[in-house]
């Protein structure tokens, strides 16, 4: 075998990864012009290297891959030329090596060829101790401290990716490079860890932990009911990087700022605070959003959050017992496989983050929990072509035995073995295997034992999942008696569809129209038009700064069969509707006059109208870094101060006191989480309100 053949490993994406897609191109479009040749075999006395010459520069390659490769050219790091180098010596065939090395290749081609490298085996079978030797004391120190045990993979051409949804990192191991050929988009100061963490999870979802070299990892916190030295210290670090962010400016973040930031939240794993870690990942992914100008990053995102850390460090540094505990977090996201699960599945919905990463959701009930259990299939960016919406719907399988997530959907499961984590997520793949269960009838008297179905006990679980000690869920089963045809909000351009509960009141769900959810509209319009039974509504809590959304993703119904089955909102094919033009406009206006009589559209609660000329200047101040109040600024804020004080919120009206006697970084953070807790518990008040009506 020729020392390139190791090339043949690095596919588009891992090249892309190394560099990035515009440099690829260029490459290619060299390769293509017949600008990419042998200058050299054998180079440095050698067999196992040579110099290719790519658009009139010199290319010096070996076994161990682009990463090592050096080219004569005044670029920095891995330049075009290298790229081109790597992609030509990709396609190259052994026979056309060239006439320096054609005995040698003549033999290699007589040869049988040998299995196709395998990544994961490769993984599996590395040496603990040489892998820590390679990677170095204080790369193995800095794994070991923030070591996490979630980790999605898949085969990737010659490449194994590892995903870390922890620390918002994804790893490319390359079939037959080794340690050292590994690549990711992590800045340079981490990236030796962060390998070694993909390296270490992998191994223990298939239960080949590594032994951490003695003293690698830190002493375990011995009180988690009070912050030590070490820890409040870090907060400090924390809180002064907010400030010098927000002075300098969101709309002037550098790519300096989400290194800082992905070396912060490692930091914040190892000091045994993985809440604050969690929140400070998703500040780093909203800053690499705004770094690179990205259409879906907005400053007001990246101020909410970092208002949102400010105030965990200050709750953190007085906290003791088990407040402090609470604030923490979970120390370890670890998997719990003792017992079977039998599992109903409740629908998939499909999502994307501003930070780029997207996937698929799928939702089950847990009957001996009485709880509702995910299951995710994702990918942290985009680089990964090949998942699509559609093929993570029907053809990505989530376990063995169980298929992809289409027919999941279609009965009822048992799974052995499953990697059950407290915060309710179960992993994927693993030893986990699926066993189909037969599908529920319509009348089975299962069903009205599932969900929640007093709207008034919703809004007591939202209130108390509120707050910086709180543990959010983001999904819950709601299971209605009765329903209203959906009607669109013009105003708020969004689909409003009425439910109601056992005690008659009545919630408002909403999906918002938008091409992102355009086929979730569509298909709730034709579900309804149908008229087809609606066993219970998987519905999604969708927070923001400013509200609390619930949108419903998927509804459990049944089949002429009187079989149940889970309709998914944004998979489904729901006939298209066949009424006359006329006749829908004549349903529509009788399903407004209904949704009228059943619950008047809400006005904006006082806590909205409170709050925004205050949400509207901080985060004005917060994109600019100008924290000298200007006299339009300060006129807003004087109005919202009389408001607040005549209304006794007393909280706020000290917090705009003391931005405008002395306008900074601070007092600002601290005014912005104030609005967003106001703004939280401000939509949540007015939740199971609703007045009840006589059925139609």
């Amino acid at each position: 075998m020729a020392w390139y053949d190791g090339y043949r490993a690095y596919d588009d994406d891992t090249l892309a990864t190394l560099a990035n897609p515009g440099l690829l191109r260029r490459a290619a479009k060299d390769v293509e012009a017949g600008k990419v040749a042998w200058a050299e075999q054998g180079a440095d006395g050698g067999a196992e290297s040579g110099v290719v010459a790519a658009d009139g520069q010199r290319v010096q390659l070996d076994a161990r891959g682009p990463q090592q490769a050096r080219c004569d050219c005044p670029a920095p790091g891995i330049c075009k030329h290298i790229l081109g180098a790597a992609l030509w010596l990709r396609a190259l065939e052994p026979a056309a090596s060239g006439d320096a090395a054609g005995a040698a290749v003549t033999q290699e081609a007589q040869k049988p060829t040998p299995a196709a490298p395998d990544p994961l085996a490769e993984i599996l079978a590395l040496d603990a101790t040489a892998l820590f030797k390679a990677a170095g004391v204080a790369a193995v120190r800095r794994a070991a401290a923030a070591a996490s045990s979630a980790v999605e993979w898949r085969v990737q051409g010659g490449a194994l990716v590892m995903d870390l949804p922890e620390l918002g990192a994804s790893c490319r191991w390359v079939a037959g490079a080794g340690y050292a050929g590994m690549v990711s988009e992590v800045p340079a100061a981490e990236r030796k860890a962060v390998h070694l963490i993909a390296i270490a999870a992998l191994r223990s979802a298939h239960g080949q932990p590594f032994a951490w070299p003695e003293g690698a990892r830190p002493a375990p916190v011995e009180d988690t009911a009070r912050l030590g030295d070490r820890e409040r210290a870090f907060l400090l670090q924390v809180e002064s990087m907010l400030q010098e962010l927000l002075t300098g400016g969101l709309s002037h973040v550098s790519e300096l700022t989400s290194a800082r930031l992905l070396a912060l939240n490692m930091s914040a794993r190892g000091e045994g605070l993985p809440r604050l870690a969690a929140l400070l990942r998703n500040l780093g992914g909203t800053v690499d959003l705004l770094v690179r100008r990205d259409h879906r990053a907005e400053e007001r995102d990246a101020f909410a959050l970092m208002a949102r850390i400010h105030a965990l460090c200050a709750a953190l540094a007085r906290a003791e017992g088990d407040l402090a505990v609470a604030l923490r977090g979970r120390l370890r996201r670890d998997f719990d496989e003792s017992a079977a699960l039998e599992l109903l599945p409740l629908g998939a919905h499909w999502w994307q983050t501003r930070g780029g990463a997207r996937g698929l959701t799928v939702a089950f009930w847990d009957l001996a929990g009485a709880r509702v259990l995910q299951a995710s299939l994702a990918r942290p960016d985009g680089s990964d072509t090949a998942f699509t919406r559609s093929g993570a719907w029907s053809a990505n399988a989530l376990w063995s035995g169980a298929g992809a997530a289409q027919s999941v959907c279609e009965a009822a499961l048992r799974l052995e073995q499953p990697r059950l984590a407290e915060d309710g997520r179960l992993a994927l793949g693993g030893a986990t295997r699926a066993q189909p269960l037969p599908a529920w009838a319509a009348d089975d008297p299962r069903l009205k034992e599932i969900g929640c179905g007093n709207w008034a006990e919703l809004g007591e679980r939202l209130r108390a999942a509120t707050g910086l000690a709180a543990e959010p869920f983001d999904a819950v089963l709601l299971r209605p008696v009765d329903t209203r045809p959906p009607v669109l909000d013009e105003a708020q351009q969004r689909l409003d569809w009425l439910v109601q509960d056992d005690g008659g009141q009545w919630l408002r769900l909403g999906i918002p129209v938008g091409p992102e959810h355009r086929q979730r509209v569509d298909n709730l319009d034709r579900f309804t038009a149908r008229r087809a039974p609606v066993h219970a509504v998987l519905v999604r809590i969708e927070r923001s700064a400013a509200s609390t959304e619930l949108m419903p993703i998927a509804v459990l119904s049944s089949d002429a069969k009187k079989k149940l089955q889970a309709v998914s909102l944004d998979f489904t094919q729901e006939a298209a509707r066949t009424t006359s033009l006329a006749n829908r406009i004549l349903r529509l206006f009788e399903a407004r006059q209904q949704q009228r009589q059943a619950a008047p559209m809400a006005a904006p609660t006082l806590s909205a109208r409170l709050l925004a000329p205050v949400i509207d200047v901080a985060e004005t101040q917060a994109a600019t870094g100008r924290m000298a109040l200007t006299a339009p600024q300060r006129q807003r804020l004087h109005e919202a101060l009389d408001r607040a004080g005549s209304v006794g919120l007393e909280v706020l009206s000290n917090a705009l006191r003391a931005h405008l006697a002395a306008p900074a970084a601070v007092p600002l953070l601290k005014l912005g989480f104030l609005c967003q807790l106001l703004g939280e518990l401000g939509e949540l008040d007015g939740l199971p309100a609703h007045k009840k009506v006589q059925a139609a």
